[in-house]
């Protein structure tokens, strides 16, 4: 049986439509799996999972997302109403946007690094992932999208024996950064915050929800490197464009939008 609250997440929770129908499983293999199982069930909009637990677990790339069972927040929601092709590749950004957000009030800022990780001391704290799909015969299929997920991990109970040696100086949990909270709180204080920043989405203010997000990153004007599938690229970060690409200056002057990559600070790799 699940030791996640309903009632004291339900409590905590103060949307309108994300989150009011919960599915919790002690065991999944990927919560976005889940939330797509939940769409082809015919579950509305705003639906929401949580597990105890993953199996296949995954970041950006494919890649292991590590939690410890009972301890860690593995979240994923549904949108299915409004999903603008066009905002897809902010949506990421704006859930990043809206965990900030929500862990203002535990007395935690968090960093923000391109394109979906939450940074404390330099360290992930928690990592998100986006997938999208669209509607079969889609009346405007140039400019929608079937529907989002939006998989969400956070580290929050914890300790540094529970991550493998091989990312234990690279990771943190709210527990470890001191502050006192529960999975439940977490959970409903992001879907909280996620909500209205949808909708800014949804009405066109794209730019001030770009905005928020570069007021809290603290890698402009820094030296990076990003990995992407065509080659490694270095150069000044120098800004996001209208489509949640980073906008790098390579060393010839010239500015380029990157679209998908892992981004490192050197900063942080020599910290």
């Amino acid at each position: 049986m699940s030791d996640f609250d309903r009632a004291a997440f339900d409590a905590a929770l103060r949307t309108r439509r994300l989150g009011r129908s919960l599915l919790v499983r002690d065991q999944a293999g990927s919560t976005n799996d889940l939330a797509w199982e939940a769409l082809a069930q015919g579950l509305p909009d705003g639906a929401t999972v949580v597990a105890e637990a993953q199996s296949q677990g995954r970041g950006r790339e494919g890649r292991r997302w590590h939690m410890a069972p009972g301890k860690g927040l593995a979240l994923s929601v549904l949108l299915h109403q409004g999903c603008d092709r066009r905002s897809f590749g902010v949506i990421s950004l704006v859930a990043g946007l809206a965990l900030a957000r929500a862990l203002e009030p535990l007395g935690l800022r968090a960093d923000l690094k391109w394109p979906n990780d939450l940074l404390v001391r330099g360290r992930k704290l928690s990592g998100i992932l986006a997938e999208s799909r669209r509607l079969p015969g889609a009346r405007n299929p140039d400019s929608t999208i079937e529907a989002a997920v939006i998989g969400v991990g956070v580290n929050v109970g914890e300790r540094p024996e529970d991550f493998p040696e091989a990312i234990r100086e690279r990771s943190t949990s709210l527990a470890i950064e001191g502050c006192d909270t529960t999975r439940e709180a977490v959970a409903a204080g992001f879907l909280n915050a996620l909500e209205p920043l949808w909708y800014e989405l949804q009405e066109g203010s794209r730019e001030a929800v770009l905005e928020a997000w570069r007021a809290r990153a603290g890698f402009w004007g820094q030296p990076v490197v990003v990995r992407t599938a065509g080659g490694e690229l270095s150069g000044i970060a120098r800004d996001l464009n209208p489509e949640g690409a980073l906008v790098l200056r390579l060393e010839s002057g010239i500015e380029i939008p990157v679209f998908a990559g892992d981004l490192e600070l050197p900063s942080l790799e020599a910290s």
